[in-house]
């Protein structure tokens, strides 16, 4: 293999990759401590990450198409495309942001991709958001519900095992996180 050359995808990194999927969703400490300690993960954190995007991009899209009586094939992929970008975006911009208040509020020991790895694994659960393209209300009631709160869960377990935090520094650093969003969405 020439330098610059992307290492092939091997059955054994898929497995790799799936294994600590259901590990993160099953809130394995473990999981969430290697991830922050191994940084050829970061590829596998970002594709998880993308997969989310993905699901909930195309999931809502469909979901407003239908909604909306017109669904389309360019709406569906603009659409898709949008929603992914969008939903990747704020996660890269949530884990900054607690990432800066962990770190220079509450005095975390973590360097941001040893963050970002378990925060972004953390996201799994939103893979469900492709049922949301279900045109029955329950089924969007309940997988809105499910896999935002399995999200939060997941996210804070990742920022505890990250930051070396106790449940009330973590709580309080996710709790600022969020008010410092929302301040700066409201001055924009």
């Amino acid at each position: 293999m020439t330098p610059g050359q992307a290492r092939p995808i091997t059955r054994q990194k898929i497995h790799e990759l799936w294994s600590r999927i259901i590990r993160i969703a099953r809130f394995d400490k473990d999981a969430f401590r290697e991830l922050k300690e191994d940084k050829s993960a970061t590829g596998q954190a970002v594709a998880v990450l993308l997969l989310v995007g993905l699901s909930y991009g195309l999931g809502y899209s469909v979901f407003t198409g239908l909604q909306t009586n017109s669904l389309s094939p360019n709406q569906l992929i603009s659409g898709t495309i949008a929603n992914m970008i969008f939903t990747d975006f704020a996660a890269f911009i949530w884990s900054a942001t607690v990432f800066l208040v962990g770190t220079k509020l509450f005095q975390g020991k973590t360097g941001f991709w040893e963050l970002a790895r378990p925060l972004f694994f953390s996201a799994t659960p939103g893979i469900l958001f492709i049922l949301i393209a279900i045109p029955v209300r329950p089924i969007i009631i309940a997988t809105t519900i499910i896999a935002s709160a399995w999200i939060v869960s997941a996210e804070f377990v990742a920022l505890k095992s990250a930051m070396g935090f106790n449940t009330r520094r973590t709580l309080l650093t996710s709790v600022v996180g969020l008010l410092t969003l929302i301040f700066i969405q409201m001055t924009i």
